[in-house]
């Protein structure tokens, strides 16, 4: 990473102008790999792959000393598409009406301002990932990345993509506990879909949240919940998001668990999708680590719902196994390969990050091979 120093004025008076000493920090990731999918009754794809270890990004984030104990800060963090030269689409007001394209750098994942105090703890304004996002990214052993992704399962909404507050949410304020605090650690958020008061959608992409976790040792504990608000269609309604997960380091192993619970209300039914997963990180060749999954959807929707073919919804549940191997060539520099098997069930179509949906009830699967480097 590269750091630049820099003094920054914070004030002028008469007498003269008071000074802090600030930090800028650019960084970034780039991880590019060859992957190969397969979608029974869909079609295969072979193309370049983005993001299978770490999601490409460039970011610069900063802080400035205020004394005291206080601290100002931002954080700028966009996805990048390295394969096509491209940044990734953002959202603008929590709903589909506010979701742009893929195009010029977008700082989709993270775009923040904050305080913070060592002993009282963070205040952010702007772009974060939601609450149970992070539950995601901390108990999945894919990191929610790649083929083998939790998220092919756990992102679904109503279909098998994510509605648009799933993973990250917009115009929003978050306080962060401070983190001394005994291994106790978390967070709670609102965001603002920002309509009109005088709009008949005028709560529409407006969200709360919250995630509080325990990690002491070899122990890492966490529980999530967000709720959206969507006014109800045919298509969308409000939408909820409860998560727990946990990791145990045994040494010879590190383990995973997390389960997630998403429900969204629709006019002719409510839609429930109950997903398990487990797995491991083993420590291979002392510079690698061998990662394994298992994944296990449960669609519990109304008997209501049915598919086009008259089928109920609730038989459309999955099943996803992933195996992949890390080996570490420096602190920076990674070469990674990835397997994934998603076995579709009923009607349901989900498939593997970045291949193509299979026919109704029939399997995708896909691996990638590439290397991941951190500047």
């Amino acid at each position: 990473m590269k750091k630049i120093l820099m003094w920054s004025a914070l004030g002028l008076a008469s007498s003269g102008a008071a000074h802090a000493q600030s930090s800028v920090t650019v960084f970034g990731v780039m991880d590019l790999g060859i992957q190969s999918t397969n979608g029974v009754g869909g079609g295969s794809v072979k193309a370049l792959s983005n993001g299978g270890l770490s999601t490409s990004r460039l970011g610069f984030r900063g802080t400035e000393d205020l004394g005291g104990g206080l601290q100002a800060g931002f954080w700028l963090e966009g996805s990048l598409n390295p394969d096509t030269g491209t940044g990734r689409a953002s959202n603008t007001n929590n709903q589909t009406s506010g979701a742009g394209v893929a195009g010029p750098l977008t700082f989709d994942r993270m775009s923040y301002v904050s305080l913070s105090h060592a002993t009282l703890g963070e205040v952010r304004l702007g772009r974060d990932f939601i609450p149970t996002h992070y539950n995601s990214i901390y108990f999945d052993p894919f990191n929610a990345n790649g083929v083998a992704r939790a998220g092919n399962l756990t992102f679904a909404g109503p279909g098998t993509g994510p509605l648009p507050t799933a993973i990250t949410g917009s115009n929003t304020v978050s306080y962060w506990l401070p983190p001394q605090l005994g291994g106790f650690y978390g967070m709670a958020m609102v965001g603002s879909g920002e309509n009109l008061s005088t709009a008949a959608n005028r709560d529409d992409g407006n969200f709360a949240g919250a995630r509080v976790g325990f990690a002491a040792g070899a122990f890492d504990l966490a529980a999530a919940y967000t709720r959206t608000h969507y006014d109800t269609t045919s298509t969308i309604g409000n939408y909820a998001h409860a998560n727990i997960g946990g990791s145990w380091d045994a040494g010879f192993a590190r383990f995973f668990a997390l389960y997630n619970k998403v429900t969204v209300r629709l006019a002719a039914g409510t839609v429930r999708k109950n997903t398990a997963e487990i797995g491991a990180h083993i420590p291979a060749f002392e510079v690698g680590r061998i990662r394994v999954s298992y994944a296990y959807l449960d669609d519990r929707s109304d008997e209501n719902l049915r598919n086009a073919n008259g089928v109920p919804r609730d038989r459309d549940d999955a099943r996803q196994l992933g195996i992949g191997y890390v080996h570490i060539l420096s602190k920076r520099t990674a070469l990674y390969g990835t397997y994934a098997r998603l076995m579709n069930s009923g009607q349901a179509r989900y498939v593997v990050s970045g291949g193509v949906a299979p026919a109704g009830g029939a399997r995708s699967s896909g691996w990638e091979f590439g290397v991941r480097h951190l500047f």
